[in-house]
């Protein structure tokens, strides 16, 4: 073997001489070239072909497992749920208003009510009557009217809670009828046959009366009679609340006029009605700030906002409503004789009757000013707010 080791290194011209060595390491290169072509061309491509094929079955099965779920699903897949058709209850305008004026209805004309028995009413009992009318607030010339009608009306035979309240029901009718008759309807339904000229509202009232939500919900009522509609952002020094009627002037498809925190609120309410006119709106509402009705000087920058735009339309504005928050109580009875003196209110918008048993001060108001309710609201969504009918009111309170 050495031998033929000393001939290869001649051939290949290696100048070496061979020994043992160099025969064990060829012998060991040639066995390892043989196992590696006998590994590579012997064993491997059975377990190639066996390997394809268990991958090919493994697709395959996957595939049809795939196909049956798309085509017929189980029922952990989707569950078989009964489709219910979500219904939103309407609750009538009527039924609103009854649950609205509840604590009045309860907590005053109830109470009076149920002292009324056979043979009239004893000293004490028209005390209390007299006592639970001063609560309502409903002024104490209307409560020492009423109290003195109560006194006769009581020694009349069979005259119960149930006569009591249909008396009652046609003595304040009596007191608000003539001032809620003179009531403009446009502010109420809009008709394109009287969109000559645009409307203008200016609503006023003080901070916390529930202005900007009112302001927001007629827009909404007007729009969706088909009235295009402008509101002036005249709040200028709450930025909240002119972020807040933007919210409502988004939903309701109204345009909104503001302008930079503390700017005048005179020029905005002038920026605002020069657009409404320039673009024919069928009206243009009017947010004012909150002023304290104590504030003098705050009171003058209304009557300035208010004249400001007359420079515009000389008829302007046609309407100026007063928010009062019915939880105020007599307090609103003053409030709304300071904001009369200065801007000779048109309407009142009675707000929140649904958090107070004073409902009532609405009577004197209306009485002394001789300035009707216009609208009345008792909650926070759009349908809370209504157009103020003296009969479904009365009915409401005294509960007939």
């Amino acid at each position: 073997m050495i031998e033929a080791v000393q001939n290869l290194f001649q051939v290949f011209g290696v100048d070496a001489i061979a020994n043992s060595g160099d025969v064990y390491g060829i012998v060991s290169i040639v066995f390892l070239l043989v196992a590696g072509l006998f590994q590579f061309g012997g064993t491997s491509k059975p377990e190639q072909i066996e390997r394809s094929k268990d991958v090919a079955k493994l697709e395959e099965k996957e595939e049809e497992v795939g196909d049956k779920a798309q085509a017929e699903p189980t029922a952990e897949a989707i569950p078989d749920v009964a489709i219910v058709e979500k219904k939103v209850e309407v609750v009538p305008w009527s039924d609103r208003l009854r649950k609205g004026l509840s604590r009045s209805r309860t907590q005053v004309w109830g109470k009076i009510g149920g002292l009324f028995g056979n043979g009239g009413l004893t000293e004490e009992q028209l005390e209390e009557i007299e006592e639970l009318l001063y609560t309502a607030d409903i002024g104490p010339q209307t409560a020492m009217e009423l109290t003195e009608a109560l006194t006769e009306k009581s020694k009349e035979e069979g005259f119960g809670e149930e006569q009591f309240k249909k008396f009652l029901f046609e003595f304040l009718k009596q007191k608000l009828d003539p001032v809620q008759s003179e009531v403009d309807k446009d502010l109420y339904q809009f008709s394109k046959n009287n969109s000559e000229k645009t409307k203008v509202i200016m609503i006023v009232g003080v901070n916390g009366a529930g202005k900007t939500t009112t302001i927001g919900k007629l827009a909404t009522k007007l729009t969706s009679q088909g009235a295009k509609v402008v509101v002036g952002a005249c709040d200028t020094f709450r930025a909240a609340a002119v972020d807040q009627l933007q919210v409502w002037c988004d939903r309701a498809g109204a345009t909104m006029i503001r302008a930079k925190e503390g700017s005048n609120p005179s020029g905005v309410g002038y920026d605002a009605l020069q657009k409404a006119i320039s673009e024919k709106a069928d009206y243009c509402i009017l947010d004012t700030a909150g002023r304290l009705h104590t504030k003098g000087n705050l009171m003058e920058e209304l009557a300035k906002s208010k004249n400001v735009l007359k420079k515009l339309d000389e008829s302007a504005p046609h309407h100026v409503l007063l928010v009062i928050d019915a939880i105020t109580g007599q307090n609103a009875i003053r409030q709304a004789e300071e904001f009369h003196k200065t801007l000779n209110l048109s309407g009142l918008i009675f707000t929140k009757c649904d958090g107070s048993s004073k409902a009532g001060s609405a009577v004197s108001i209306v009485q002394g000013l001789k300035v009707p309710i216009t609208y009345i609201g008792v909650g926070e969504s759009v349908e809370d707010l209504n157009v103020f009918d003296l009969d479904e009111y009365l009915g409401a309170l005294l509960d007939l």
